[in-house]
């Protein structure tokens, strides 16, 4: 599944309904299209799938900001669980692991890659 810019907007709008100022568009831009790349250049590598892009999605919303606000690894967050329930996994990610996954991404311990593992790990 690949999701829209409106899609992102009204997870911003359900989970943050206090309207922060949105100071950078861009990094919500940047994650959706970086989430519905096909584009694989490792030889070896597999297609991006759901883990991959919802990975995508903390990732880059966690190094890329869009928000003026401290909300914007709860958006990260939020993005992430969203999409996963709207993909269909059985059993969305808790917050609790996604908060240290975005806690890696965001001191780049983890990158998308690291992520996608740890999210396939939570999907069973």
């Amino acid at each position: 599944m690949k999701v829209t810019l409106t899609w992102a907007w009204n997870v911003l709008a359900h989970h943050l309904p206090s309207d922060p100022m949105v100071w950078d568009p861009s990094g919500i831009e940047a994650a959706i299209a970086r989430h519905a790349s096909d584009l694989v250049m490792a030889p070896d590598a597999e297609p991006h799938d759901s883990a991959w892009r919802a990975a995508a999605l903390l990732h880059t919303l966690t190094v890329c900001p869009p928000l003026d606000s401290p909300m914007n690894e709860f958006y990260a967050m939020a993005m992430t669980r969203s999409y996963c329930a709207a993909d269909g996994w059985p059993k969305p990610p808790e917050p609790e692991p996604l908060g240290d996954l975005v806690e890696r991404a965001k001191s780049g311990e983890a990158d998308i890659q690291q992520i996608a593992t740890a999210l396939r790990a939570l999907m069973n």
